[in-house]
């Protein structure tokens, strides 16, 4: 009885194990990649509250193994594209990009570290927009 319990107790933790490992190995599809790319831009952003993407360039340069030259050089393109937009963002804009890091971005890596700056600089995006 003793070790039929553990044996299921095993495979539960296999399985856990398995389903937390999967996500990690993924593909992201060309547009995941891009975007993600994007947040990246907008997570290391000053203007919008900065934060620590040492996690999205992680999972950027899993991603990054065999794709296409054309989608890595527009990934570095919408990165930069989205460094600049936010430098220069103010208002409802900055605002709008506050959302979308806080959102989208999260959405694409929740474990990354645009959780960690998620709700830091949305208090100074409200204000800006008065």
């Amino acid at each position: 009885m003793l070790i039929s319990k553990t044996l299921m107790a095993i495979a539960a933790l296999a399985t856990a194990g398995a389903a937390v490992a999967a996500p990690a190995s993924s593909r992201m599809s060309d547009v995941q990649f891009l975007q993600l790319n994007r947040c990246a831009g907008l997570v290391a952003s000053q203007q919008l509250g900065g934060g620590d993407g040492k996690l999205v360039d992680a999972v950027i340069r899993e991603q990054s193994r065999g794709r296409d030259p054309y989608i890595m050089e527009r990934a570095d393109q919408m990165r930069d594209d989205a460094a600049t937009a936010a430098q220069h963002a103010s208002g409802d804009y900055r605002a709008k990009l506050v959302a979308e890091r806080d959102g989208v971005c999260q959405n694409l890596a929740p474990n990354s570290a645009t959780t960690s700056v998620a709700h830091a600089p949305a208090a100074g995006a409200a204000s800006s927009v008065n």
